[in-house]
């Protein structure tokens, strides 16, 4: 089952009546136009009414943030995967499963707690998945350049690549007196570099240049030379443009060095899917948890109390929601104080308007209705 967007609507619950199974009746078995599932709240605390107005100010930005962080996740996931496919459950399901069949956790979030310590509770735990989201994902771009660093010294041209592997120590000088010396030159140039590489200094040894290798563009050659002349060849092989590459028998092995970043780097990263997969999950159960608590809140600031509501998820069909919320609106308009042939009448005055959005306790910019209505995205953005 695939939902780009779900509705979690409330309504009041009628006398003598199942509410849920009027509006299932009317809406998915008759209209056929989403389906329609119950959407459990516990018993939470109503507090004080200022509490309340503060929370329903608070609680949209708090539901932005906390989406925007499973998304991350998701993203990251898929990028250190490598997979378009999103494979991470929620408790052992698919998030949509998962909010169908949504259960308060009394372990998680005890219900008997004021709804700020909840919302705050759930805030902390996701902030400190998108801090340790950052700190990982910082590593693993350090890691990776490293890595990448280390692979163009095997894999490069001669230019940049290490000599680790070109080179058999050997059959290199090194002694007191004299060294070996490397050039990489363009391969036009090698004519030119073995006719005169013997005038390159005073103390050049005759007939010392040796071929190593070359690349499509490099060949590597080595000279033999007295230490004392050193200065004066590295002068000269600037003028004429050789580039000197070095070279220690003493270095650490650059593959082994190279194997050791990349398997360093592909640890980090199963570990790291490892981690958002369990982080997605306590993510995606907050933000459910954190939808109930913005239902709830919406629905004593318009229903009032006792708190006697019916609380559903829709799942609209396609290119169904707009009928399905004006068909919503007939049904429940009669359910609330108030004149129900208000509802998207477009000939209503300001004045009307301003005292129905009050008595409904929304902006007067939304579209109203006669119930509580929280759009759902479940599909997450690309940005």
């Amino acid at each position: 089952m695939n939902a780009a967007t779900l509705l979690l609507v409330s309504v009041p619950s009628q006398t003598g009546t199942d509410t849920f199974e009027q509006i299932h009746k009317k809406v998915t078995l008759e209209q056929q136009l989403c389906s329609c599932y119950r959407f459990a709240l516990p018993k939470l605390r109503v507090g004080k009414l200022d509490t309340l107005v503060a929370l329903s100010d608070s609680l949209q930005k708090d539901d932005i943030t906390v989406e925007a962080t499973l998304w991350r996740l998701q993203r990251q996931y898929k990028e250190w995967s490598g997979s378009d496919v999103f494979i991470p459950k929620v408790d052992g399901q698919n998030l949509l499963d998962y909010v169908i069949g949504f259960r308060w956790s009394e372990e998680k979030f005890s219900s008997t707690e004021p709804l700020a310590n909840i919302v705050q509770s759930i805030l902390g735990q996701v902030h400190s998945f998108e801090e340790e989201l950052k700190k990982r994902t910082t590593d693993y771009a350090q890691r990776k350049q490293i890595a990448s660093a280390e692979e163009r010294k095997t894999s490069g041209s001669l230019m940049v690549r290490s000599l680790e592997g070109l080179v058999d120590p050997q059959k290199c000088t090194e002694t007191e007196h004299l060294t070996s010396v490397f050039f990489v030159l363009p391969k036009h140039n090698e004519k030119d570099f073995l006719a005169s590489y013997e005038k390159l200094a005073s103390l050049v040894v005759p007939r010392s240049a040796q071929r190593w290798t070359q690349d499509n563009e490099w060949v590597l050659y080595s000279i033999t030379i007295f230490r004392s002349c050193l200065e004066e060849l590295k002068k000269n092989a600037r003028e004429k443009r050789y580039t000197i590459r070095e070279y220690s028998r003493k270095s650490v092995s650059t593959s082994a060095e190279s194997d050791h970043w990349e398997e360093s780097l592909e640890s980090l990263r199963l570990r790291s899917l490892e981690w958002i997969t369990t982080a997605f999950s306590e993510t995606a159960i907050a933000w459910t948890h954190l939808k109930a608590i913005r239902l709830f809140v919406e629905s004593v600031l318009r229903f009032g109390l006792p708190v006697n509501v019916e609380t559903i998820l829709l799942l609209p069909y396609a290119k169904t929601q707009r009928k399905l919320l004006k068909t919503l609106d007939r049904i429940t308009s009669q359910w609330i104080s108030g004149n129900p042939e208000y509802f998207h009448n477009e000939k209503s005055s300001s004045t009307s308007d301003d005292r129905y959005a009050s008595l409904l306790g929304i902006s007067i910019q939304e579209e109203l209705h006669p119930f509580v209505l929280l759009e759902w995205n479940m599909m997450g953005k690309e940005t």
